[in-house]
């Protein structure tokens, strides 16, 4: 049974793989029937069947399915400039990267693999800002050019060393070095997506400071009202 769910690091089909234990107890029960009892008339077998369809049916509900996480491929939104467009589909490619990293992290450190979610989410926060603010394109060039290179090394690292049976000093201090960076990342990150926003926040201000002015003018603010109500 195939299912497709959403997570903080998008979408994933999950796979199930039904346990094949009970086939092989099925098979030694037969081996063993037919060893102690004889299996020469109809009910001998229906004996057997009836034996295997009850193991079947309690070990399918004693052993769960293993259930396998695929990352659906990540579709990047579209701004309709060539150039945004490039540049949004080149970091599509690195979400597809640490989608299908953070599969594989999620079964060696669980708490990593949320963190490198959380960064995955703001990149897509980035890039959706960017689709419909194409103008902004200039601020994630070094974002693109060197930032997400970086972090992708970083990452292919940590499961190429994680993966060593034996872990020395080096090793060790490698991976905790990884490990401690993620958490600068992700503030770095926040701080990219706060300042796409800036010019914005700025104009939004400017607004509710002239609306003010106005309402105040003609005495249709509260401050008016309440300087009326003295008088």
């Amino acid at each position: 049974m195939n299912k497709t769910t959403g997570t903080s690091s998008g979408q994933w089909r999950e796979v199930k793989h039904p346990s094949v234990a009970p086939y092989y107890v099925i098979a030694a029960s037969w081996i063993l029937f037919a060893l102690l009892c004889p299996m020469y008339k109809p009910g001998h077998f229906v004996v057997i069947l009836l034996i295997s369809a009850a193991e079947f049916i309690i070990l399918r509900r004693l052993i769960p399915p293993r259930v396998e996480r695929i990352p659906i491929p990540y579709e990047p939104p579209r701004s309709g400039v060539d150039d945004v467009d490039r540049t949004i589909d080149a970091g599509a490619e690195y979400i597809r990267k640490f989608d299908k990293i953070g599969a594989e992290l999620a079964g060696l450190d669980p708490k990593l693999a949320v963190k490198l979610a959380e960064i995955r989410e703001l990149m897509n926060t980035m890039f959706e800002y960017v689709s419909k603010n194409p103008d902004k394109l200039p601020r994630i060039r070094r974002f693109m050019n060197y930032y997400l290179p970086t972090l992708e090394k970083l990452m292919n690292t940590y499961l190429e060393l994680s993966a060593q049976k034996i872990k020395g000093e080096n090793i060790t201090k490698t991976l905790n070095g990884i490990e401690g960076i993620l958490d600068t990342i992700k503030p770095a990150f926040e701080r990219m997506l706060n300042d796409l926003y800036e010019d914005r926040a700025i104009d939004i201000s400017s607004d509710i400071t002239v609306l003010e002015t106005m309402l105040e003018n003609e005495g249709l603010s509260k401050a008016s009202q309440n300087a009326d109500k003295n008088f």
